[in-house]
């Protein structure tokens, strides 16, 4: 269904004669183009029935007066309704050419004669109105033979048209620089569309390698972070809390290909996510303190995953059996701190090849537009505090 009130442009335009593939600028111009044409149209109505009987004269027949009157107020009242309905459309276009190319014809019955003569007839003015819709709405191809009709119907209409050039030159000045307008809009449109184009790409990388930075973050919390525990002798035998590791990992490993998938919407709450985090970090044993935050679902996810990658250090390099998770917050926001009283270290002194303080703690909340902060001495333990928003 057309929208009401759409003008010129949004659908059966003046310029549908064109090729197809119109841009931004010519649905713009059209609409423009389209308030125009009504203004004009209505306008001159107004204006000729205050003028027409102005100069009127004995030998000008009052019925053919009222007549040409009439029409046109009527003709400029339906013209105003359908341009505002479906846009500066040709048939619309061709249809003004006609009435106003009649009414035109009609000027040795309502103008007086030296009016004519001179050329200060109102019925140039109108015919001028005509012209200049027909410049509007098409192609020079299709506007310039229109407003040869109109020209036409104005000079046969007396013996000696001093006016008809001025309709010419109105023409041929009118289409050009509408035809300069429209090649400069599709220039502007090609330009824009150009750099979107160049943005989208830009955009759609960053996210291709945030993509392969989570991934590769996924590895290293899951398979190469279960392969370190094992080659620390962390596990001397076989062991349930190994298998079970190991089945989390090949669940997170099927799972990598949906990263790129969009992260769910809506509120979830941020304690309820980390006690699974914790319930899974055995055998470490982790306290947790909550509070009622709620934040975005991929806010909630990066901040987890964190979590888990700091409670894994723990295991790794504390040398300590225990950690405490406190968390505040509310809703839209939130800080976890995760602290332990193990053996501690120098954060300074960390090769940049480990990658799990720079990227999967502090990468992944950065990532998600969050901050994390490790405060760390040896002997005295180390506390890493994440705080979303940043």
């Amino acid at each position: 269904m057309r929208r009401p009130g759409a003008i010129a442009g949004e659908s059966r335009s003046g310029d549908a004669l064109q090729a197809a593939g119109r841009g931004p600028s010519d649905r713009a111009l059209d609409r423009l183009a389209g308030w125009y044409a009504i203004g004009l149209r209505l306008g001159s109505a107004v204006i000729y029935a205050v003028v027409g009987p102005l100069a009127a004269t004995s030998g000008v027949s009052g019925w053919w007066l009222a007549a040409v009157i009439f029409v046109l107020c009527g003709w400029s009242a339906v013209f105003a309704w359908l341009v505002r309905r479906d846009g500066l459309a040709w048939p619309v276009v061709l249809a003004d050419v006609a009435v106003i190319g009649a009414l035109v014809s009609t000027q040795r019955h309502v103008v007086p004669a030296g009016l004519i003569v001179s050329g200060a007839t109102w019925m140039l003015s109108l015919a001028s109105t005509s012209v200049f819709i027909l410049q509007l709405a098409l192609r020079p191809v299709f506007s310039l033979p229109a407003a040869g009709v109109v020209t036409i119907a104005y000079a046969v209409s007396v013996r000696h048209p001093p006016g008809t050039w001025i309709l010419v030159v109105q023409a041929v000045v009118t289409a050009v620089l509408m035809a300069l307008v429209r090649t400069s809009g599709r220039r502007a449109d090609t330009v824009i569309a150009a750099g979107l184009r160049a943005e989208q790409e830009l955009r759609a990388e960053a996210a291709r390698r945030a993509d392969e930075r989570e991934q590769d973050r996924q590895l290293h919390d899951t398979i190469l972070s279960t392969l370190t525990m094992v080659a620390a002798g962390a596990f001397a035998g076989p062991s349930a809390t190994l298998s079970a590791q190991a089945a989390r990992d090949l669940d997170v490993l099927r799972e990598l290909p949906a990263v790129r998938q969009a992260p769910p919407a809506g509120a979830a709450d941020l304690c309820a996510r980390l006690g699974q985090v914790i319930a899974e970090v055995t055998p470490l044993r982790a306290r947790l303190t909550p509070a009622a935050a709620f934040v975005p679902a991929a806010a909630c996810e990066s901040i987890a995953r964190s979590v888990a990658e700091a409670l894994a250090n723990v295991i790794r390099h504390a040398g300590t059996g225990q950690a405490d998770v406190t968390v505040r917050g509310g809703h839209g926001w939130a800080i976890v701190e995760i602290a332990d009283q193990g053996r501690g270290f120098d954060p300074g002194l960390v090769p940049p090849s480990r990658r799990g303080i720079r990227e999967s703690i502090a990468g992944r909340m950065l990532a998600s537009g969050g901050t994390a902060v490790v405060a760390s001495r040896p002997g005295h333990g180390t506390a890493v505090v994440l705080r979303w928003p940043g």
